[in-house]
């Protein structure tokens, strides 16, 4: 397939920037050739001098969050970031049971794909379904057809028996999926809620697997301290992901830094947790996410804390450090995972101001098209592969099964 009649904007190592040409689509679902003015060919698909630019990658999100959008707590607002977790997120997941875990997942998948976003790094948890939730949001990925990684976040919070069950959970799903479409990581919540015994028991599952660890680390001043203390537990390695960061001091960067971790910030999210505004570190590939909160990455960058530009690439880095997947860029070779934007700039556009173009005009323009792995999941607005009305229905009829259980 041959992808014609476009603004090419690639974000490879030369950022090139084609003003009109051509994308080869193989059938193994990597990129081929990119030739400037190319079209014409037999079969060839005109995109209408669109936009075409990799699709997004979300690298911290929680699908099971989608079924909490414009959920209202009773009484008195939260006062801080602990009762927030208490009185919300750690209700809401232990009244999820397994048809929830799918809608939710199903309709977050879809927000994210009318978004732009093909890549998501989620992080589940669903105390009272936990043995095979893992397997249920894969299959909520592959309906949509999106790529990723999944996990479950072991916490003590519930009891042993609940965080010996989210270990083995883990295991289970990383035993099976160690690569591929969507692939698995060893899940932590943070360490405020993690035992020693239970850390312990975490880093001795994974030995053997040498899997990422993906966990939540000082969102709020509650969990102060917790870089150090992962670290003499053997949890920070080059394949940790460390969500958000925001209360850490600078031996906690330094340790960030030499143990080779990447970061997720998550702008959006901080400031509606009122944990504060994560800042950069030296010599930490430091990415982006949403935390659940909105599936529109590009709504991250206009935030304190996230408009750096490099923090967008960096996401492809970070997927392609710990899962292999090389995504987020026009290249020969890479996996075609690409958008096709009704974005027509009405000023010029070059490599020197790409990202205030990104930021003030791609990231306000629909998605037409979203190709992934070389297949069409969107067209012409619409996703092909599922009814998006139909899992809004079946979405909002569990939201409301779910918040009469609240």
């Amino acid at each position: 397939m041959i992808l014609a009649n476009a603004r090419i904007v690639t974000l490879d190592s030369a950022n090139r920037i084609l003003e009109r040409g051509s994308v080869e689509v193989r059938e193994d679902g990597s990129i081929g050739e990119i030739a400037e003015a190319g079209g014409g060919h037999a079969g060839s698909v005109d995109l209408g001098g669109r936009l075409l630019m990799p699709a997004l990658i979300n690298c911290h999100t929680h699908l099971y969050s989608t079924l909490a959008r414009g959920y209202v707590l009773p009484g008195p607002r939260p006062k801080n970031f602990p009762e927030i977790l208490k009185r919300l997120w750690w209700r809401l997941d232990r009244a999820l049971n397994e048809e929830d875990v799918y809608s939710s997942a199903l309709a977050g998948l879809i927000d994210s794909a009318k978004c732009g976003v093909a890549t998501l790094i989620d992080h589940h948890s669903s105390p009272n379904a936990c043995t095979g939730s893992l397997d249920v949001i894969a299959r909520a990925f592959e309906k949509v057809g999106l790529r990723g990684a999944t996990c479950y976040e072991t916490s003590d919070r519930n009891g042993r028996r609940s965080a010996l069950e989210a270990i083995r959970e883990n295991v289970r799903f990383l035993e099976r999926r160690r690569r591929g479409q969507v692939a698995g990581a060893f899940g932590l919540h943070a360490a405020f809620t993690l035992s020693d015994r239970t850390l312990a028991a975490c880093a001795e599952a994974n030995q053997s697997l040498g899997a990422a660890f993906h966990v939540h680390v000082a969102e709020g001043a509650i969990d102060g301290g917790a870089v150090q203390r992962l670290d003499r537990h053997g949890i920070l390695n080059q394949r940790t992901l460390a969500a958000h960061c925001v209360h850490i001091t600078a031996p906690d960067r330094k340790t960030l830094a030499r143990r080779g971790v990447s970061v997720v910030h998550n702008p959006q999210s901080n400031r509606n947790n009122g944990v504060g505004t994560a800042k950069a570190a030296a010599g930490v590939l430091t990415g982006l996410g949403t935390d659940g909160f909105s599936p529109r990455l590009w709504d991250e960058l206009k935030m304190p804390g996230g408009r750096a530009p490099e923090r967008l690439l960096n996401n492809r880095a970070i997927v392609r450090k710990i899962w292999g997947l090389d995504v987020g860029q026009i290249a020969t070779g890479a996996r075609a995972d690409l958008i096709a934007v009704d974005y027509f700039p009405p000023t010029p556009l070059d490599a020197g101001n790409l990202f205030r173009h990104l930021l003030f005009g791609v990231a306000n323009a629909p998605v037409d098209s979203l190709i992934v792995n070389g297949r069409f999941l969107m067209r012409d607005r619409q996703l092909v592969s599922v009814d998006e009305a139909r899992v809004a229905r079946k979405a909002a009829a569990r939201a409301k099964a779910l918040w009469e259980r609240l």
